[in-house]
């Protein structure tokens, strides 16, 4: 049994893992995923039952949340965990500077020393080490120029990257022994990458456990399925997409299974009440009532599944969410621009140039490359990093900027509650903003009853999502900035922000590797960030080239500058993404 605070998360959960097996762990947000992830992690301790984990296996834990930076380089942090490699290297860098003893007899020892080393240096794959580092690397989109930059210097999204990089190459992502549990693994990576990591699971040897929404990395890594619903565990052999088919069988054969089960209920009780005190049928009735336990037990696991919803291509419960953004105030029509724009930290190493006009029912999505610039781009605009070159400018009094960044849920502040935070944030626009609307605001993303009282800082990444997203959209804005908004984000919920966008129109400028989400916003304008220029232009549909980039390249320098703007911008954007911008 599973429960955090009041709320029972799971109940007579069962399920066996064995060696080699990739699961995909999915439900709704605030299912408890996440948390019985940390259970198999040994981060917290389940309420009711036992998690056995073989002695020999080695686990490594990837969670949602930022990393920081640490004084290492991309390369030396990635490499960092490699225990065996680097202790075999380690010995025969010391068993080579033995040798150089002028003593004979110290020689011949340090030689056969040498030996051994060498001898364990190969075993430990030593001299495919560089050829494994450098296929982890590529894979997750670091230009060969990034290795070099200190991981400090990096935004939290790259940095998560590295925390990636550095557990796939350690003991636990690289062997038989090893159980990776990965807790929304691609949040921070564009599609090339999430389509190399879900290569790079399913050939994998260890046994991983995948906490996520991405139906691209559910199918393409997962052999079995684990969905949390109705309090219950329930196991299906396949990917996704086979889970979703079978789900459906299974539900209409729980429901005639738990059917005749009520009628044999119904027996068994009927014939214990009519014999249990008669002296020659007692035994019967004692057998009976055996008969009767064994079949209730039974029912509790098959009513989860007989009586629950659940929604067409979504994972756990059904939930109706109805989002509706605040209207936009009155604007002018081009709402704010740009002219000979240079965006960057430094100006003797710039990251972009360009210009563009923002005009009030443009719907314009970002396109480009990993490390192209999209994000400092956003933050540009939204004023949050100035420009070092060039003009921007809001063009009218009346036009307010609204930010919503992918890593804003982890600014949220722990100790309030979800209710508290909404409403700190819509009153701040609105001083008579009652509490029947944060609580609507809520409750529109599923955050209903008492859980809209609880501190934020036992929330899933995927429930602060939704706080912040709900404090978001009470705010009156006529030109919306979104960093991949669906990050973090279930199914059920980023439907709900589509349908929310969709009805709304005011201006539109959205940052996301989301093909499907961009699409659903029906863009009219494009704008490409590529070889440090943006371009706007008019769109007329998406395609997948679109979404599929080469990774920039560019002076190793000039990626530590830029990632330090990022990094800098990241740091403000917690302040201002709720507040207008000017």
């Amino acid at each position: 049994m599973l429960s955090v605070a009041d709320v029972d998360l799971l109940s007579e959960a069962s399920v066996a893992v064995m060696p080699g097996m990739k699961v995909g762990l999915v439900g709704g947000n605030g299912c408890g995923k996440s948390t019985l992830l940390k259970c198999i992690a040994g981060r917290r301790s389940v309420q009711d039952g036992e998690i056995a984990i073989a002695k020999e296996l080695e686990v490594g834990y990837f969670e949602q949340t930022a990393v920081s930076g640490s004084q290492k380089t991309v390369y030396e942090e990635a490499r960092s965990q490699m225990t065996r490699i680097n202790a075999a290297k380690a010995a025969l860098e010391a068993a080579e500077r033995a040798c150089e003893s002028s003593d004979d007899v110290e020689a011949c020892k340090a030689a056969d020393q040498l030996m051994d080393a060498l001898a364990e240096f190969e075993v430990a794959g030593g001299y495919e080490a560089e050829k494994r580092i450098a296929g982890v690397l590529d894979g997750l989109g670091f230009a060969r120029s990034q290795w070099e930059v200190r991981c400090d210097d990096l935004s939290g999204g790259w940095q998560m990257r590295v925390a990636l990089a550095r557990l796939l190459l350690s003991p636990a992502g690289s062997g038989e022994k090893g159980l990776l549990l990965l807790d929304e693994p691609t949040n921070h990576l564009d599609e090339a990458s999430k389509r190399w990591l879900a290569n790079w699971i399913k050939s994998s040897p260890c046994t991983t456990i995948i906490v996520s929404h991405e139906q691209e990395l559910l199918d393409g890594a997962c052999s079995h399925m684990a969905e949390v619903r109705g309090r219950g565990l329930h196991w299906y052999t396949g990917n996704f997409t086979k889970f979703l088919e079978d789900r459906d069988e299974r539900i209409v054969l729980a429901k005639a299974t738990y059917e005749k089960q009520l009628a044999e209920e119904a027996e068994l009780k009927d014939f214990i009440r009519r014999f249990s005190a008669n002296a020659s049928k007692s035994t019967q009735a004692q057998s009976r009532q055996k008969l009767l336990d064994k079949l209730q037990k039974e029912m509790r696991l098959t009513v989860s599944a007989a009586t629950v919803t659940t929604t067409d291509g979504a994972a756990g419960d059904a939930s109706k969410m109805n989002l509706r953004l605040a209207k936009p105030p009155p604007s002018n029509v081009v709402q704010l621009r740009m002219k000979d724009a240079v965006l960057g930290y430094d100006a003797s190493a710039p990251i972009l140039k360009g210009s563009l006009e923002l005009e009030r029912d443009m719907r314009v999505i970002v396109l480009g490359p990993n490390g192209a610039g999209k994000s400092t781009l956003l933050k540009t605009i939204s004023g949050v990093m100035p420009l070092i070159g060039g003009e921007r400018e809001i063009t009218d009094d009346r036009v307010k900027l609204g930010v919503f960044s992918q890593d804003l849920a982890q600014y949220l502040p722990k100790e309030k509650t979800c209710l508290e935070y909404v409403l700190d944030v819509a009153r701040e626009e609105d001083p008579l903003m009652k509490e029947e609307q944060g609580r609507a605001s809520l409750g529109a993303l599923g955050i209903t009853g008492t859980m809209a009282l609880r501190k934020i800082g036992s929330l899933s990444g995927g429930e602060k999502a939704r706080v912040a997203l709900a404090a978001f959209v009470l705010q009156p804005r006529n030109c919306l900035l979104l960093d991949e908004p669906s990050n973090h984000l279930d199914v059920g919920a980023v439907r709900a922000l589509t349908d929310g966008l969709q009805g709304w129109n005011g201006c539109l400028f959205a940052v996301s590797h989301n093909k499907a989400f961009c699409e659903s916003l029906n863009p009219t304008h494009v704008i490409r960030v590529k070889n440090g220029e943006f371009r706007m232009e008019n769109c007329y549909g998406l395609t997948d080239a679109d979404f599929e980039h080469e990774e920039q390249t560019g002076d190793a320098t000039a990626m530590a500058a830029a990632a330090a703007a990022i990094a800098a911008a990241t740091e403000g954007i917690a302040d201002e993404a709720m507040t207008p911008a000017r």
